[in-house]
């Protein structure tokens, strides 16, 4: 029974990182698409290159390119690093592409500080860094090797 258990639960894990690997894939053909459509935001930007919402509307598209790059890296490589980098690009452009009062961009500009406060101090115990999707990593305290 112990057996069968363990072997149902190794198939389920290797279901869970092929599912990964398929997120992944997905998200980097939207990443491609969303690239390939950045051409034509910059040339409406071009376009109208002296108005703030041209601008504003153009690093919208190139912060949703980053934080889903970020994303992607943090499928391919979940770390508190990655975790930390999306919720730091998305904070920013927050701020940045939102109209928001001073108080919003009071607690905006401490979160990002206690992001990097976290990213600085805070960090998972060693060995746990490196896994992936890709590294080939199986779950850790069975103590069989695959």
């Amino acid at each position: 029974m112990k057996k069968i258990l363990h072997k149902t639960r190794n198939i389920l894990f290797e279901s869970c990182n092929f599912l990964e690997l398929l997120m992944a894939i997905i998200v980097l053909a939207a990443i491609l698409i969303a690239c390939c459509s950045l051409g034509s935001a910059f040339l409406e930007f071009w376009g109208d290159r002296f108005s703030k919402e041209a601008f504003l509307v153009f690093v919208g598209y190139v912060f949703n390119i980053l934080i889903g790059i970020e994303f992607l890296k943090m499928l391919c490589q979940p770390s508190e690093d990655t975790v930390l980098e999306v919720l730091i690009f998305l904070v920013a452009r927050h701020m940045i592409l939102d109209h928001t009062t001073v108080a919003e961009n009071l607690v905006t500009i401490i979160s990002i500080g206690i992001l990097f406060a976290i990213k600085k101090y805070i960090s998972l115990p060693a060995g746990k860094e490196h896994y992936g999707i890709f590294s080939g990593n199986s779950h850790e305290g069975d103590g069989e090797e695959e």
